[in-house]
C-alpha cells in the first residue's frame, strides 16, 4: 500500500509505542489502541519514520513483531530528499544550540530528529511522551518542535483530537 505521507496528521515518536506497550496500552489490556493506530495509518493519518521501526527491533518482543507485521504497509516512512534536507536543518540547529554531551548525541543518534524532520516537511503534529523542558543541556523533542513551529502533543491529545473513546 502506498502512502501519501504529505497528508499525515501525526508523526509518532518511538516512546509512544514503547511506553504505551509497557504501560496503559499493553497488547493484552488495550487491543483497541493498536487497532486505532492501524486504522489511522491505513487512513493516511499516522506514520512513523523508518528509524522508529528500527528502534522497535532493538528488543525482540511482541512490539518488535507488531512493527514487523506493519513494515511495508505505509506505517513506517522512508525519508525522501526533502525530509533529508529538513533532517540536516534540525541537526544543524541542535548542534548549534545544545552543548556536545550525551543528551545531544542521544537525540541525534535516534529517530527523534527524523520524526521532527518528517513533520516539518510533510506537515502534521509530532506525538511524543517527552515534556518540554527548560532550554539547557537536554535536547527535548517539544523544544525542537517549538523552534520549527511544529505542533507537539502527547498520545492522549492525539486520541482526543480523533474523538477516540473507550466507551
Amino acid at each position: 500500500m502506498g502512502m501519501a505521507w504529505d497528508l499525515v496528521d501525526y508523526w509518532l515518536d518511538s516512546n509512544v509505542l514503547i511506553e504505551g506497550r509497557k504501560g496503559p496500552y499493553g497488547f493484552d489490556i488495550a487491543p483497541r489502541f493498536w487497532a486505532i493506530l492501524d486504522e489511522m495509518a491505513h487512513g493516511d493519518l499516522l506514520a512513523c519514520p523508518m528509524l522508529v521501526y528500527d528502534e522497535m527491533q532493538n528488543v525482540q518482543d511482541d512490539l518488535a513483531v507488531w512493527a514487523r507485521d506493519r513494515k511495508g504497509t505505509g506505517m513506517f516512512a522512508d525519508p525522501d530528499t526533502t525530509v533529508q534536507r529538513e533532517f540536516q536543518n534540525v541537526c544543524a540547529y541542535v548542534m548549534g544550540r545544545y552543548p556536545d554531551n550525551q543528551y545531544r548525541r542521544r537525540f541525534l543518534d535516534r529517530a527523534d530528529p527524523w520524526t521532527v524532520a518528517h513533520a516539518i516537511d510533510k506537515g502534521g503534529a509530532v506525538v511524543t511522551l517527552e515534556q518540554r523542558g527548560p532550554d539547557g543541556s537536554k535536547v527535548k523533542i517539544p523544544n525542537v518542535c517549538g523552534r520549527f513551529g511544529i505542533r507537539c502533543i502527547d498520545t492522549y491529545q492525539m486520541l482526543r483530537d480523533r474523538g477516540v473513546s473507550w466507551a
